[in-house]
């Protein structure tokens, strides 16, 4: 749908060159904005900070718990909530990526802006992608004009994930 945009008021399909909605009488001209860098690097630092974190938290995962013995069957409880802790940081990690994605296209800004959110709690090395994440939050928040306005969005999140 490329070159569609939405109208403020009542979400009916626009074209970029449309200054009123038909449908409602709407001014639209001032929602339909083009492409600025904030966004744009709003996705990639969010993608960063998420996909460093993610990185560190699989080799965790992958290299550290097997040879300290931390696995839920021969680790006791220590072992069980150090692998409850790689397993919600990997999924935070995942989110933080998504949510970059979905900066970076534009498309469904509170998944944008969660993934922003979530890329401040996908800790990497003495908190590095803190500030990454803090700039991609208020990247996000700024660029929400250039997201895609329609209130007639899909609800359902698998619907989302075939987007990516």
């Amino acid at each position: 749908m490329s070159g569609i945009s939405f109208c403020p008021g009542c979400g009916a399909p626009t074209t970029s060159v449309t200054e009123v909605c038909a449908e409602c009488g709407a001014q639209v001209s001032k929602a339909v904005r083009g492409k600025t860098w904030m966004t744009t690097t709003a996705g990639i630092l969010a993608i960063v900070a998420g996909g460093a974190g993610l990185t560190q938290w699989v080799t965790i995962a992958v290299v550290e718990i097997p040879y300290w013995g931390w696995l839920p069957m021969g680790g006791g409880l220590i072992g069980v909530v150090a692998t409850a802790v790689v397993a919600v940081e990997i999924a935070i990690g995942i989110a933080a990526v998504v949510g970059g994605v979905f900066a970076l296209k534009r498309k469904r800004w509170r998944l944008a802006f969660g993934g922003s959110i979530c890329a401040i709690f996908s800790f990497f090395l003495l908190f590095l992608n803190v500030p990454l994440a803090i700039a991609a939050i208020v990247l996000v928040v700024l660029g929400r004009g250039e997201f895609e306005q329609s209130p007639r969005l899909r609800g359902s999140c698998k619907s989302d994930l075939r987007e990516l």
